[in-house]
Order: C-alpha cells, then structure tokens, then sequence
C-alpha cells in the first residue's frame, strides 16, 4: 500500500512539472510577442511623426532603422500622409528546444504637416 502511495506521488510530481514547464514556456513566448508588438508598434508611431513633422519619408526610414536595427522598414508617403510599417523577426524556442520565430508587425499612419521644417 505504501508502495502505491509513493509511485502516485512521483507520478503527480513528474506530471506536475511537465505542465509547469509548457505554460512557463508559453507565458515566457507571449511576453516576448507582446513586448516585440509594443516595441515595433512605438517605434513605427515615433518614426512616422518624425517624418512627417521634420522630414518625410528618408527621415523617418533613419529614425525607425536608428532605433530598431534588425527590422524590416517600409515608408510610404502619398503626399498627405506618412505611413511607416515596422517588421521584427522574434525568434522562440520550440518544442525540443527547435528555433522558432514569429514576425510581429507595427504600423502608424501620421498627417504631414504644412508647415514642417524640411521638405
């Protein structure tokens, strides 16, 4: 009887810390998404009022490069409005400790102004 009670034991402990480990790892994943997704979002909403007030798009294509090297960047800029687009590649550990990454987009859209300092 003592026997059942200490493999059952082991068993709910080893159990236990399977199911501690894949939700820490998917929590740990998450975080890393959503810091990312913040991070390119912020620096695409700070380029793109950047440009838009100071330079227009060369400027802020620098100013989101300068911040966030390892980005994609694009800008477009249809006379109007300045709209840059913010690619980050999040690279997460997979199942067997397998690379994985995930690409989190950030996007702003900014009104140029008429009276900016540059052209």
């Amino acid at each position: 009887m003592s026997g059942e009670r200490g493999a059952a034991l082991i068993g709910t402990l080893v159990i236990g810390f399977a199911v501690v480990l894949v939700v820490g790892q998917s929590l740990l994943a998450l975080g890393r998404l959503g810091a990312a997704s913040a991070e390119a979002a912020e620096v695409a909403a700070y380029a793109a009022q950047q440009g838009a007030r100071y330079g227009g798009s060369n400027e802020a294509a620098a100013v989101a490069r300068r911040l966030l090297p390892e980005a994609e960047v694009e800008v477009h800029d249809d006379g109007v409005t300045l709209t840059v687009r913010v690619r980050l590649t999040v690279s997460l550990i997979g199942p067997g400790s397998a690379p994985l990454t995930r690409t989190v987009t950030g996007r702003a859209v900014s009104a140029i102004s008429p009276y900016r300092s540059r052209p």
